[in-house]
């Protein structure tokens, strides 16, 4: 068994700064869990309390159902793959990925059996007399991975492990990942700031701001639903469009930006749902799919945006915009065969059964 337990775990530094605030949650055996985040929001240093690379300040830390908060490193059971692939430059591929058997005192022959297996999961067995200064970033990368396999551990812990790689190489090392994750059914806990590697690798997701966990949740449920406007504009690319306006006390509810330049009648559902906040300000979200240049569904509202700058990215474009009355840019995709006039007015349809509603003075969810 390999779950992992935070019991309200602090982690704060010398001069008191709160790094890691409050954390409490289960990652369940043999699950994966990405925790995701903008540069210093604590999720670095949450991976690296559970590998005992840093003391925890308050709490308790489980692995296995034991605390495991005043156990060394070494007797944690757990294996961990960093940014840098710190391999031994003057050792061969093979000695890299005994080195940690052999200081262990692992017999040779189960050495070499946990090697060679680890060679074939990773398709390395011809490299096993190189030196790292012979591989490539990807056959590094595997290296590393290799090295944490041997181990058998009871947990893997991933610390950015893609970020030094080329935009294809890192797709490879995610579906390699995820798939060694399926083989080894082991639980695996990984942490990066790239959203779409939290999107396509995880089966949770936990999102970080400041020290503190702002939501848990499948990648979807997390896409669809998110708590709050940190999450909701953190998680997709491009980000979440927002709309500071007003809901008016029609029935629907009719949402309004100052200026009118957006005016959109709620579907029945929102409008129940928000009625008690008629005439009040809110932040109304939508994703720049649910933007488009034809209508989707009977919910699309025609509105006549200014296009500021189309940006081609393949089979889609993004289709940056502002609206009148506003100096925010907005965006959308849309199909690549459509080419909306720069600088020219361009009608474009809002989903209206796709729409998200924040509060402006908390940003949650309403």
């Amino acid at each position: 068994m390999g779950s992992v337990r935070f019991e309200h775990v602090y982690k704060k530094f010398d001069n008191n700064a709160v790094v890691v605030c409050d954390v409490d949650f289960t990652i369940e055996d043999r699950e994966f869990v990405v925790l995701v985040g903008p540069s210093g929001c604590g999720k670095s240093t949450t991976l690296r309390m559970i590998a005992g690379l840093e003391e925890i300040s308050e709490g308790k830390i489980y692995i296995d159902g034991s605390v495991v908060n005043d156990v060394p490193p070494k007797d944690r059971d757990i294996a961990m793959v960093f940014q840098n692939y710190a391999l031994y430059p003057h050792m061969t591929v093979f000695e890299n990925l005994a080195f940690g058997l052999k200081m262990r005192k692992y017999a040779k022959s189960d050495i070499s059996q946990r090697v060679k297996q680890a060679a074939d999961i990773l398709g390395i067995n011809e490299m096993l007399e190189r030196k790292p200064k012979a591989l490539s970033g990807g056959q590094r990368q595997r290296v590393a991975l290799g090295r944490a396999i041997v181990r058998r551990p009871k947990v893997f812990l991933f610390d950015e492990p893609l970020s030094n790689l080329d935009a294809n190489l890192r797709v490879q090392m995610r579906t390699e990942i995820s798939r060694l994750h399926k083989q080894l059914e082991t639980t695996m806990i990984y942490v990066t700031h790239d959203q779409i590697e939290a999107m396509s690798m995880g089966d949770r997701i936990v999102v970080m701001k400041d020290g503190v966990v702002q939501q848990i949740d499948s990648p979807l449920k997390i896409y669809n639903k998110p708590i709050n406007r940190f999450v909701a504009g953190f998680i997709g690319s491009p980000t979440m469009n927002f709309f500071n306006g007003r809901l008016t006390s029609e029935n629907p509810l009719l949402f309004e930006m100052p200026g009118g330049g957006l005016s959109l009648r709620l579907q029945e559902e929102d409008s129940k749902r928000l009625a008690e906040r008629s005439g009040a300000g809110v932040i109304l979200g939508i994703r720049p799919e649910h933007i488009t240049a034809k209508p989707q569904s009977g919910s699309g509202k025609s509105i006549a945006v200014k296009v500021e700058v189309t940006e081609p990215v393949g089979n889609e474009i993004f289709v940056y915009f502002k609206i009148e009355g506003s100096q925010d840019q907005y965006v959308s995709r849309i199909p690549s065969d459509i080419q909306p006039p720069t600088g020219k007015s361009f009608n474009m349809y809002f989903d209206t059964s796709k729409l998200h509603f924040f509060d402006p003075s908390g940003g949650g969810a309403i």
